[in-house]
Formats: C-alpha cells, sequence, structure tokens
C-alpha cells in the first residue's frame, strides 16, 4: 500500500510529466505551422528590407537562446533549446512541489525552485567538464601519435587524419571529423575556432595555436608539435594529481555527512523516535530540518568550489 506523501510526489510527477508533454506538443505544433508560412513566403516570393530587419531583431532578442544553445552543444545534447528551457523550469517546479509537500506549506516553492534549478545548473556543468576532460586526454593521445608519425616522414595532414581515426574515443572522433568537413570550405583557423564552440578546451585552443605558428614560420614543424605534445601532456597528469586531491576531499565531506545521518538515526532510536517526531511531524521541525539539509549542501558546495583547481 501506498502512503499519502507516496501519492502525492507521483501525482505530481504525473502532473509535471503531462505539463511538459503537452506544452512540447504546443510548441511543436506551433513550429510546423510556423514552418509551412516560411514556405509560402519563399514560394510566394515577397521578400522586402522589412523582413530583413525583423530577422535582425529576431537575433537579438535571441540572447539567452544562444546562451542555452552553447551549453547544450558543450554537453552533447542534441535537441530544441525551447525544450532544454522547459526541462529547466519542470525540474524547479518539480522540486519546489517536492519542498512544498515537505514543509506543507505553499513556501515550499520559493526556496525549492531556486534550489532545484541550481541543482539543474551544477549537473549540467558536471556533464560539461566531465566531457571536456574526456577530449583532452584523447586529444593529449592524438598529438603523441600525431608527433611519431610526422617524425617517421607522414605528411601533418596525413598523420593528423591518422591519429583521430585510430582514437579510441568516439567523444574525439566525432568532433575532428566536424573540423575535417569545414577545413577545406572555412579555412583551417576558421575550423579550429568552430572546434571549440563545441568543447571549450584550452588544450585545443594552444594545439591550433601551434599549428598556426607552424605553418606560418616553416622549418621543422614535427619539433614544435613535439613541444605542444610535451607541455599538454604535462597539463593533463597535474589535473590527474588534482582531481585525485580534489576527489579525497569530496569524500571527506560525504563521510562527515554519512556520520551525521548514522548519528541521527541512533539518536532517534535512544529517545524513543522523539527526534523523527519533532523533525518530520511538528510544522517548526520540519522547516529546522530542511534548513539543517540545505546548510549541509552549502557547505559540499563550497568545499567543492574551494578545492576544485582548473588548469
Amino acid at each position: 500500500m501506498m502512503t499519502n506523501l507516496q501519492i502525492d510526489i507521483s501525482l505530481l510527477f504525473i502532473i509535471t510529466f503531462s505539463a511538459t508533454a503537452f506544452v512540447y506538443i504546443v510548441y511543436t505544433e506551433y513550429q510546423r505551422i510556423k514552418h509551412i508560412n516560411y514556405i509560402k513566403h519563399v514560394i510566394s516570393l515577397e521578400d522586402s528590407d522589412n523582413d530583413i530587419l525583423q530577422e535582425k531583431q529576431i537575433q537579438s532578442r535571441n540572447n539567452l537562446k544562444n546562451k542555452v544553445s552553447i551549453w547544450m552543444i558543450q554537453a552533447g545534447l542534441n535537441f530544441s533549446p525551447y525544450l532544454f528551457i522547459l526541462l529547466f523550469l519542470s525540474s524547479s517546479f518539480f522540486t519546489g512541489s517536492l519542498f512544498s509537500l515537505f514543509l506543507h506549506h505553499w513556501g515550499g516553492y520559493i526556496i525549492g525552485m531556486p534550489f532545484g534549478a541550481f541543482i539543474f545548473y551544477m549537473v549540467l556543468q558536471t556533464v560539461i567538464e566531465n566531457r571536456k576532460k574526456r577530449f583532452n586526454k584523447a586529444l593529449a593521445v592524438a598529438i603523441s601519435v600525431l608527433v611519431k608519425m610526422m617524425k617517421n616522414g607522414i605528411g601533418f595532414e596525413q598523420a593528423l587524419a591518422k591519429s583521430v581515426s585510430v582514437s579510441g574515443s568516439k567523444l574525439f572522433r566525432g568532433i575532428f571529423e566536424k573540423f575535417f568537413q569545414e577545413k577545406n570550405t572555412i579555412g583551417e583557423i576558421e575550423a579550429f575556432s568552430n572546434l571549440n564552440k563545441l568543447v571549450n578546451s584550452k588544450e585545443l585552443r594552444i594545439f591550433a595555436l601551434a599549428i598556426k605558428i607552424g605553418r606560418e614560420s616553416g622549418g621543422q614543424f614535427s619539433n614544435t608539435l613535439e613541444k605542444v605534445e610535451k607541455t599538454i601532456s604535462y597539463r593533463e597528469k597535474m589535473q590527474e594529481k588534482v582531481d585525485v586531491v580534489t576527489r579525497e576531499a569530496s569524500v571527506g565531506s560525504y563521510v562527515v555527512v554519512l556520520i551525521t545521518i548514522f548519528l541521527y538515526f541512533s539518536l532517534n532510536g535512544n529517545f524513543n523516535g522523539k527526534l523523527h517526531y519533532y523533525f518530520m511531524e511538528s510544522e517548526y521541525g520540519r522547516v529546522e530540518l530542511l534548513g539543517i539539509s540545505i546548510w549541509v549542501f552549502i557547505g559540499i558546495m563550497i568545499n567543492k568550489t574551494i578545492t576544485k583547481v582548473n588548469k
């Protein structure tokens, strides 16, 4: 048998999911109608300066959409930015609903919705950061292979294509496939600039700069890339050491939280459930428990921020 709380949470989830699906269907229908009207406009050949000005105004108003699109690209998400914003709002509303259910007061939305938005943002940034780290590791290996092949007399273009094709990272191969497609049409530097939009990597910028300097200066191009290889490999090793130290600090924080939870249940058992009655049954107790939980969460986030080191 489900408890009343479980039923309420299930209903909230169903309502949130249904509302999200409904809004997405309406948005899809709107996009379809908009596309049909655009086709009619093109067929009718009604072009004017006013249409161009309106199009520029629309683009200038899409700053938020552009920022969201950049985040999605760097996170590897391939769907509409409007759907992403809808998921963000739905996540915030659902978290606010959970807080409101726990507190038995609508004020839970005031605390819960910003908290849900922050959690959503943190998850997104974690995905972007992990994706960048995987790319940097694959790039370091690929540059090492590239230098070895060039030392053996293979040309840069052929060596670069081969080093990418033998990479074990699907992410790395997919990103550089786009580079090879654009390189011959818009130029090498511009293609590297577009790659940087897919993954905001300092290593990639160093590699692109080395290629530009090597092509302009002439001479032993492989020697320039060899120095870049050593630099990037050193940076990757240092980042791995930093990640280990950061992970140890994070584990320490989680251990403290687990000890706190263990003490709560232990004391609750020793006092015959009075702790549970106060914090879960009384109105002020629930507010205090939520405040303590948020305070602990903020402490963990501050600890991660202090111990985090980006190269």
